[in-house]
């Protein structure tokens, strides 16, 4: 910039002059400016006109890069939505009332990526959502966070907050099942996620998960008690054929001693918190052939108060769906939970049908309770 504006200071006069005479002073200058340039150069330390130094654009400079060492990183971004109506009675207690409304159950959305050749991935979700009770605005916590070390098939090391290994439903994933809101025995006894430490392999037919987590829930960073909620659960698949055709059965379990557990409103403990023993199994099988789909679960829980007598949650369900066309599917679902404070029987229509797969459907449900109390609920799925 600085020759060109000299270039054109100078032009006036050059125009008088021949053209050999022209270009030997443009020569001499262009000299004298590299040489006052090389030595401001020199003055300010930097590099001298010989090293050429790319700079990359403001918005791309990066101060530390930190790449794995892998082949093949991978960092992917993506989510779910999960957008409802309903209308009715409030069937069970994990409803806020009777109101209709329009709400958005699950806003979903994370990164996961890892580092191959050091055989460590990680995952990193958020929710955003009202759930299913009367929440005065969208509420957002952390869903998956940890990381995982995956150096060997049979013993992959987890640590951070995930969904313990205790119930097939509820470690199923929200957005592959088969009605749209689990069974309530299966909300209501198992532990959903916590924060601790897992061990899992995986051999075939054969799986098996063990951990040790706090024990108080989602989102909570504190122990209640100098002891850790001890869960594992055992998978097998006996029967397998060629596309999704199987036959697999699970076992799972827990114990843990507690001071202040959160637990489920239908036991009546005060404040719905638990101070002693409580130990839980379960057993649960599913069956997919063709276009039929069935699930069954058996749970049940023991809660031994430090004060009090003992009691128990006892829940189970059944579930099936029937692919009537590459779209559509039927589902139905009984599902019970005997509860100290009162016992739950409700069955549930309903379909399903696939736009375009789980990535994008729509689901109607309507539940009935032997209390004589209905609810319909509509849910559109979008994955991203």
């Amino acid at each position: 910039m600085k020759s060109l504006l000299f270039v054109l200071f100078l032009a006036p006069a050059l125009l008088g002059q021949s053209v050999e005479e022209r270009l030997s002073k443009l020569e001499q200058e262009v000299r004298e400016l590299r040489a006052e340039n090389e030595q401001l150069r020199k003055q300010m330390g930097g590099p001298s006109s010989a090293t050429v130094i790319p700079v990359p654009p403001p918005a791309m400079r990066v101060v530390q890069e930190v790449k794995p060492a892998g082949k093949e990183p991978k960092l992917l971004v993506g989510g779910f939505l999960h957008a409802q109506a309903e209308s009715g009675d409030r069937v069970d207690t994990r409803f806020g009332d009777e109101n209709d409304r329009v709400y958005l159950r699950r806003i979903r959305v994370g990164m996961q990526g890892s580092f191959p050749a050091e055989h460590f991935d990680f995952r990193a979700d958020m929710e955003l959502g009202g759930g299913l009770g009367n929440a005065s605005g969208i509420r957002a916590q952390a869903i998956d966070v940890y990381a995982q070390w995956t150096g060997h098939p049979l013993a992959q090391v987890r640590a951070g907050q995930f969904k313990t290994p205790y119930g097939y439903e509820q470690i199923f994933p929200d957005t592959k099942l088969l009605t749209i809101e689990r069974s309530l025995g299966s909300d209501r006894i198992t532990i959903g996620r916590g924060i601790g430490v897992q061990i899992a392999g995986d051999a075939g037919p054969v799986s098996y998960a063990a951990g040790a987590f706090n024990g108080n829930g989602t989102n909570v960073n504190f122990n209640d008690d100098e002891g850790f909620l001890a869960v594992a659960r055992v998978a097998a698949t006996p029967w397998k054929r060629s596309g999704n055709d199987r036959w697999s059965i699970g076992l799972n379990a827990y114990r843990g001693e507690d001071r202040s557990a959160p637990v489920a409103p239908e036991l009546g403990f005060s404040g719905n918190a638990f101070a002693g023993t409580r130990r839980a199994w379960g057993a649960d099988t599913q069956l997919i052939a063709g276009k039929l789909e069935l699930w069954t679960e058996v749970l049940r829980a023991r809660f031994d108060p430090a004060a009090g007598e003992t009691r128990d949650l006892k829940g189970w369900y059944a579930a099936g769906g029937w692919l009537l066309t590459n779209r559509i599917q039927a589902v139905a679902m009984y599902d019970r939970l005997d509860a100290p404070l009162e016992d739950i029987r409700t069955w549930t229509v309903g379909a399903n049908y696939f736009i375009k797969g789980h990535d994008l459907k729509l689901q109607l449900n309507l539940m009935h309770t032997n209390t004589d109390e209905t609810r319909v609920t509509a849910r559109i799925q979008t994955m991203f």
